[in-house]
């Protein structure tokens, strides 16, 4: 059985962060944490709170997920493509010097 103190989210059970001072932070509405900028906002406000969200700010938070995974999977894509080139750089070199 839970019980309202271990579900809720307390100030303590965030990651501690350092925001510079004067940079602008938006705050939680729900668990006063302070964010650095609105796309983490956005994002934190639809994984920690999501079912409190109201409709449009639930839409605003998908917006920023999938620019976020877009992100992520450009990354990816450069990633592998450095690793690739070199593995075949690695390779090239190898053949050179034991021929």
């Amino acid at each position: 059985m839970t019980t309202t103190s271990e579900t809720e989210t307390t100030e303590s059970d965030h990651p501690p962060t350092s925001i510079p001072v004067g940079d602008t932070t938006e705050e939680c509405p729900y668990c006063a944490l302070d964010v650095p900028d609105k796309t983490q906002y956005r994002l934190h406000l639809g994984v920690e709170h999501y079912e409190r969200l109201a409709d449009a700010e639930r839409e605003r938070f998908h917006e920023a997920y999938r620019a976020e995974a877009d992100a992520l999977d450009r990354f990816r894509i450069i990633a592998l493509g450095g690793l690739v080139l070199l593995y075949f750089g690695f390779l090239l070199v190898y053949a050179l010097l034991a021929a």
